[in-house]
């Protein structure tokens, strides 16, 4: 039985043209996107108070406003760093799995000292503004520059500290929970350097307390009082956002990533820049795992896509399908950007008086940073997308023959069930024999697909007398294809030995953008001193100010153990447990040891 593997290309909703920032073309439409629930977003993160060398690590929830339970609209969700300029610092995109994502941020030196605002939201919550993101401050200390003047008090005494949580005097924000559902214990209050923690959360009411936590455990911040906001702080700020989109007709959407991150574009007539209607494009990520995705422009001349899969290319193609495509031009276009006019950034300094400590902290980053080989985050792996679908092709890699000069002389010689065939306007195409079958009539009109390099080749033409010493290996599939709505018979895969064919494309064919990879999901470094590698690690200096952080956890019956082990720094270490059970109540835990 013939098999057929269907790459799909993007629908239209039954409410109208997809776009990033979409306009309701009538009262009904407007109704249909005013019933899904907006979002809101809370962001865990681990200090208040960042340094060159230091690691922004955090844990990211975000809720259906409607129910405050974990969304599982939005796919995608994005963290930003903003400067008192209102300049976005970092972006990073988030990747989600049922309303969760992790990530962090490296702080480098190019960075000034000042005061910051760290951004959290999904591109459904961008239509109610700044007041509907997440939003939190974030000082940053950068003793390797001269420009100080952002954080310096010039004025004697204590830290200043300008904050919207509820702070103590001694500017340490007071929110232990003690409704007894979960609680921290260490198996002691007292340890010494490099020795094993072992820290155990309890659940003691059953169901009420499943949930979704994250963890941090560090040394506790003395420069400064601006704690990160807890969970259930954030649950009181954050109670009264919209529920809904109040966007009114002739409004500009952001309309959600509810199937994968989005992307778009339009395509124009190249005479007289006139929108093209109805014209098929094929939207590519290159690379060894290429995704195709194909989209038809609408009226507008508008295109539209979601990426669903994880990506690891720089680039993201787009070319029109069409016999003259030279007389198209086609672009993608850019979501707008959030308006922060509307932000407040607290007024957080730091006085000349612990000139030590800074000096002190900057030391120990320099040292650890100096050893991170030997202390690495692991990344964890993601299933990439099978470029064939599950399906099984054949591979020739041309140093196992004899090689001839041009890619048309490789197909003749060595590579069986692929020929060229002449059609009847004088070009020449690739042919594909199905698998398992004698010739198909049914398909005798449909070349197979033709990338090379994960880069979409839609004139064969142009490859027959490609030189066959650049091409590392071909992979055929034999089995028909359907990319919207037109068939292919098998697919050819060309991947050169340099795997720089886009670089040889006339840049006038196509449409391409950067990509913004989105953060790794990783397991964090964990130090561990065990007898038997002690003659490895007691040389190693630890300088870890940072001693676990567990970004996401399950939580169910009975308790969880974490371990962990001290490092070579004293102090007082405090335990951060942030969360929200499965009926959307927020939980924050604080706990502390000892360090000598």
């Amino acid at each position: 039985m013939k098999k057929t593997l269907v790459l799909l290309g993007l629908l239209v909703l039954h409410y109208g043209l997809l776009n990033a920032q979409y306009v309701a073309k009538n009262p009904a439409e407007l109704v249909q996107l005013k019933k899904l629930p907006l979002e809101k977003v809370y962001v865990h993160y681990n200090t208040g108070v960042l340094f060159p060398g230091e690691y922004l690590y955090y844990s990211l929830y975000t809720f259906n406003a409607a129910t405050n339970k974990l969304s599982s609209i939005s796919k995608m969700a994005y963290v930003e760093l903003v400067g008192e300029d209102l300049t976005t610092v970092f972006k990073q995109k988030v990747t989600l799995d049922k309303g969760r994502g992790q990530g962090d941020l490296f702080i480098p030196v190019s960075i000034p000292s000042g005061n910051y605002k760290l951004i959290g939201y999904t591109h459904w919550m961008k239509n109610e503004g700044v007041s509907q993101l997440f939003q939190d401050d974030i000082i940053i200390v950068n003793p390797y520059r001269t420009d100080q003047e952002n954080i310096l008090d010039d004025s004697e005494g204590k830290i200043e500290v300008s904050d919207q949580t509820d702070v103590t005097t001694e500017g340490v924000t007071d929110q232990t929970n003690d409704d007894g559902t979960l609680m921290l214990f260490t198996d002691k209050k007292i340890y010494g350097q490099r020795e094993k923690v072992t820290l155990t959360s309890k659940n003691y009411k059953g169901p009420l307390g499943y949930g979704d936590y994250s963890l941090s455990v560090r040394l506790k911040e003395d420069m400064i009082g601006n704690a990160p906001l807890s969970s259930e702080a954030y649950a009181k700020s954050f109670f009264n956002v919209a529920k809904r989109i109040t966007n009114s007709m002739e409004d500009s959407i952001f309309l959600p990533e509810q199937r994968g991150e989005l992307f778009f574009g339009q395509v124009r007539t190249r005479e007289d820049q006139i929108a093209a209607t109805g014209k098929s494009v094929i939207i590519s990520i290159p690379g060894d795992n290429f995704q195709l995705k194909s989209a038809i422009t609408d009226a507008d001349g508008n295109f539209y896509t979601y990426i669903n899969k994880a990506y690891d290319a720089p680039n993201i193609l787009a070319q029109v399908l069409s016999e003259n495509e030279e007389a198209y031009s086609i672009r993608f276009s850019k979501t707008a950007t959030i308006d922060y006019d509307a932000l407040k950034f607290s007024d957080l300094t730091i006085s000349q008086d612990i000139q030590d400590r800074i000096l002190q902290r900057s030391v120990h980053n320099q040292i650890e940073n100096a050893y991170y080989g030997v202390k690495p985050d692991s990344i964890i792996s993601v299933d990439k997308k099978d470029p064939f679908d599950g399906g099984a092709p054949e591979v020739f890699i041309l140093d196992d023959y004899t090689r001839f000069k041009t890619l048309r002389e490789t197909l003749v010689e060595i590579v069986s069930n692929v020929w060229v065939k002449k059609l009847a306007d004088g070009k020449y195409t690739f042919w594909v024999r199905e698998e398992m079958e004698s010739y198909d009539n049914a398909y005798a009109t449909d070349p197979p697909l033709v990338l090379v390099d994960g880069v979409f080749v839609p004139k064969h033409n142009d490859l027959l007398d490609y030189n066959a010493h650049n091409i590392e290996k071909l992979t055929i599939l034999r089995d028909p294809l359907v990319m919207g709505s037109k068939k292919y018979h098998g697919m050819v895969v060309i991947k050169t030995i340099a795997g720089n064919y886009l670089e040889t494309v006339p840049k006038t064919n196509f449409a391409s953008s950067t990509l913004a990879i989105p953060a790794a999901k990783k397991n964090y470094f964990k130090q561990h001193y065990d007898p038997e590698n002690a003659i490895k690690t007691d040389r190693v200096p630890d300088f870890r100010y940072q001693l676990l952080w567990e970004p996401q956890i399950s939580m169910q019956d009975g308790e969880e153990v974490f371990e962990f082990y001290s490092s070579d720094v004293p102090g007082e270490y405090e335990i951060v447990l942030e969360g929200f059970t499965s009926y959307g109540k927020p939980i924050s835990l604080r706990e502390s040891f000892v360090v000598e």
